[in-house]
């Protein structure tokens, strides 16, 4: 996955008593699928939130602390994620949830200019507005001036020739805080509900969630859906910038906001003893402001490519996402096979596929390995463009970022399992993600077209847990 200040978390679930029963001889913690979104920004997650079903756990009280280490490559971002959720199952079946979340991030994240053969400086904002106070978040090369003959505080730092231009000293923090209630209204039917809040210097997110599901069939077919609202606040200390400004160290606009509102439907269904089946469709409506107000697009001379200008980025307002996710569990002998895949498209032009596995083998009494791989494809969103070139006419929307950029990716890892006690595991996964693009576009002008473009992502993450249960 490629991981930015706005990710958004995965809920993870259990699938309830029938998966539990499925693939307890194959010695298996059921879990839903939960498939990455490579976008991030924000798409509804097709494998989870839909069926928040743990009626195996009745009476259990579940413990899962987990500790994510992220790192890209090249000095770029780095996050350090501790995670704490408690699910307390009573009795007749309900469900009560809480989940505390911390973020850590630090390093060097690209800013949308093009690479140079020589030097690039770029000048942001270094005070906010009517403060005495100078944002020394950013080092690294980073130089505090003041204009001469207006006062205004900024920040330059340098990028050197032939470089990624990136924005050095790169830090913030996030914490969040997940809610959730599920409630038995009879044998078959659960109705849930929940809350989160999610917070850092510039961004804050509060969403709210209502979902129920039916068992048919004999518990053998589960029907659940799920609706999310969201709302987002984007506030930089130095504002948002109007959409293709030159980039400045003049206060910018006021905060952002934008409504987010999701729908998940799905069925699970138990095809035999062996084979547990899951089918979602999602779709989600996004409507306000959707750009990143740090980025900006190189505006480069249409013969020799060299940058004229930096200008600020601009995205439409609103997007609408729709994808089918089709998820197997399948146990093979003593292993498990967990087999998905997930067409993605929306408004913006982006299609993309996913394709996953995982097999789930034990080893000894108590310990397993769990390998797997994941391979992701998307198509360039329709106003993605690595640069402007001075004398064109400025288009609509345009921005720079990888993310909406065609590329593939690939994703091989494999967690290790280990049962402590009579109800501890202790376990850690680790993953490497690489993705992959084009690198000299045909038609860049002069000397751009020697220049690497493609400013994808390559990043290690490990993940060290601990879950246990008591009653």
């Amino acid at each position: 996955m490629q991981l930015t200040p706005r990710r958004r978390g995965r809920v993870s679930r259990a699938l309830g008593l029938l998966t539990a029963n499925l693939l307890a001889a194959a010695g298996a913690h059921a879990q839903s699928p939960t498939p990455t979104n490579e976008q991030g920004a924000g798409a509804p997650v097709d494998g989870g939130g839909v069926n928040d079903d743990t009626r195996s756990d009745i009476g259990l009280t579940r413990v899962d602390s987990a500790v994510l280490f992220y790192s890209e490559a090249g000095g770029r971002v780095k996050a350090t994620e501790p995670v704490v959720s408690v699910a307390l199952n009573s009795s007749s079946g309900d469900v009560l949830s809480i989940k505390l979340t911390a973020d850590i991030l630090t390093g060097a994240t690209p800013n949308g200019a093009a690479p140079w053969s020589g030097s690039q400086t770029f000048i942001t904002p270094a005070r906010a507005p009517g403060s005495t106070t100078t944002v020394t978040n950013a080092s690294g090369g980073s130089t505090i001036v003041t204009i001469p003959g207006t006062g205004v505080v900024s920040r330059q730092y340098v990028v050197a020739p032939n470089q990624l231009p990136v924005d050095a000293g790169f830090r913030d923090k996030r914490y969040a805080l997940d809610l959730g209630y599920s409630a038995l209204v009879n044998a078959d039917t659960r109705l849930s509900g929940g809350a989160s809040v999610s917070t850092e210097r510039d961004y804050s997110s509060y969403s709210v969630t209502a979902g129920a599901s039916r068992d048919f069939n004999h518990k053998n077919t589960t029907v659940s859906a799920s609706l999310n609202l969201e709302y987002d606040l984007s506030k930089p200390f130095f504002g948002t910038p109007t959409p293709f400004t030159v980039m400045s160290a003049d206060p910018k606009g006021p905060n952002q906001s934008k409504m987010v509102y999701s729908l998940v439907a799905g069925v699970t269904q138990v095809i035999n003893r062996y084979w547990l089946a899951q089918l979602n469709y999602s779709v989600g409506w996004t409507n306000g402001y959707q750009t990143d107000p740090y980025r900006v697009l190189s505006l480069v001379d249409a013969t020799s490519g060299a940058p004229v200008s930096y200008l600020y980025e601009n995205r439409p307002r609103t997007r609408l996402r729709q994808s089918v996710y089709v998820g197997n569990k399948i146990a093979l002998g003593p292993t498990v096979l967990d087999l998905s895949g997930r067409y993605y498209h929306d408004s913006w032009g982006i299609s993309s596929v996913t394709g996953s596995i995982a097999e789930r083998v034990p080893v000894v009494r108590g310990l397993y390995v769990e390998p797997e791989a994941r391979y992701y494809h998307q198509n360039a969103a329709n106003f993605f463009q690595n640069y402007l070139v001075n004398g064109q006419a400025i288009p609509t929307f345009a921005s720079s970022d990888s993310r909406l950029g065609k590329f593939d990716a690939l994703t091989v890892g494999a967690k290790v399992g280990l049962k402590v006690n009579h109800s501890g595991e202790l376990y850690v996964q680790g993953e490497y993600y690489r993705q992959t693009g084009e690198a000299h576009p045909a038609g860049a002008p002069g000397g751009l077209g020697t220049q690497t473009l493609f400013t994808g992502v390559r990043a290690t993450s490990i993940l060290v847990g601990y879950s246990f249960a008591f009653y």
